[in-house]
């Protein structure tokens, strides 16, 4: 637990303390929660509301802000028994085909609301046919709906600049470093919603399978237990709600950046069988920033452990891979792409306790 509030005063001091204790929870420990944080409880729960109204409306109304009729990735995505929709052709965009048709038996019992920046139409970026900087699209059937979401991804948003500053300051980088990084980030919002269900708790029904976010990291708000996260040993351990907190977790990227210093905190969401809501932020680094091991983590006892990415295609082509609209464009020939669509994550690791 961290609390935040040295990031907005001016004690510098205070503000160099803080963020070595981030630091040294994301090199032994790979998460951490905060407090302090700065973001109004009221205009949380206002948020929540919107995501319950939203997932409660009838499927016909979120039908018309399917993610299938975004130009990239933003929308409604639906609970889904095959991650195809039941069409394995897709999957021949891949390198190689999931072992186990893993993919094809494994339920997605969430259904997600995506966001992000507001583009607008004559965006240059979008315009140029940039898949991760589009338009939102927005259930204009609920009143507010669009004004205090976006003033809650404002909020948060400005929550991880500060955290992105403490990043900088633990790593001993330029502060601002990561935020010069960042000016028209490719950072995502999702609205999460998981059904009741009366399947067998079992990890072969997982609310979300194990993974790590693509982006640099993540500011997750959550209601409800289900969310485990993989600790430095390697360890499913449970990370429960905490009234007055986020969670913070560490992406791809920042791990690319550092050399594997801070690693990608892998997580999972388990299925309790009850209804639960999430919010996670994933912050994300602009398009075209080229992140590699930084010299100052490279040694000869660590070499570089990563080659150079490029933020937006690492974070595309896993967004391709999800979206079987995306996919299909690929396919088709309708959206052409110069980066590779991995099959599995470079990032991802297997707890000692997997099967737990």
């Amino acid at each position: 637990m961290v609390d935040l509030a040295p990031l907005f005063g001016t004690d510098r001091a205070a503000l160099e303390a803080t963020s070595r204790k981030i630091g040294d929870a994301c090199r032994n420990v790979g998460f951490f929660y905060i407090r302090n944080h700065g973001v109004p409880e009221s205009l949380i729960l206002r948020t929540y509301e919107h995501s319950r109204r939203f997932h409660g409306s009838a499927a016909a109304l979120k039908e018309r802000v399917h993610v299938s009729r975004s130009p990239g990735s933003r929308g409604w995505i639906p609970v889904s028994w095959e991650e195809t929709d039941g069409d394995p052709e897709l999957y021949r965009l891949v390198e190689t085909k999931p072992d186990g048709n893993d993919y094809l038996t494994k339920p997605r019992l969430h259904e997600a609301f995506d966001l992000s920046l507001d583009i607008a139409d004559d965006d240059p970026d979008f315009l140029a046919g940039n898949i991760m900087l589009v338009p939102n699209q927005w259930p204009d059937w609920l009143p507010g709906f669009r004004t205090e979401v976006m003033e809650y991804f404002d909020a948060v948003m400005a929550l991880g600049n500060r955290l992105f500053r403490a990043f900088a300051v633990a790593l001993e980088l330029p502060e601002d470093f990561f935020v010069e990084r960042a000016k028209k980030p490719t950072s995502q919002l999702r609205l999460l919603h998981y059904p009741a269900n009366e399947l067998p708790r079992n990890k072969d029904n997982l609310g979300i399978t194990a993974h790590s976010d693509f982006e640099c990291f993540t500011i997750l708000h959550q209601q409800a237990p289900g969310l485990q996260v993989m600790n430095t040993a390697d360890e499913w351990v449970e990370a429960p709600p905490i009234d007055g907190t986020f969670i913070v977790n560490i992406g791809d990227l920042l791990e690319g950046w550092t050399n594997g210093v801070f690693k990608a905190t892998q997580h999972r969401v388990v299925n309790l069988g009850q209804e639960r809501y999430s919010m996670p932020l994933f912050f994300a680094a602009d398009y075209h920033t080229e992140v590699a091991p930084l010299p100052q983590f490279v040694t000869a006892e660590s070499p570089a452990r990563y080659g150079r990415i490029i933020a937006g295609d690492h974070l595309a082509g896993f967004s391709i891979n999800m979206c079987k609209h995306l996919r299909k464009r690929v396919l088709n020939g309708d959206l052409v792409i110069d980066f590779p669509i991995h099959p599995e994550n470079p990032f991802k690791r297997k707890a000692v306790n997997e099967t737990d």
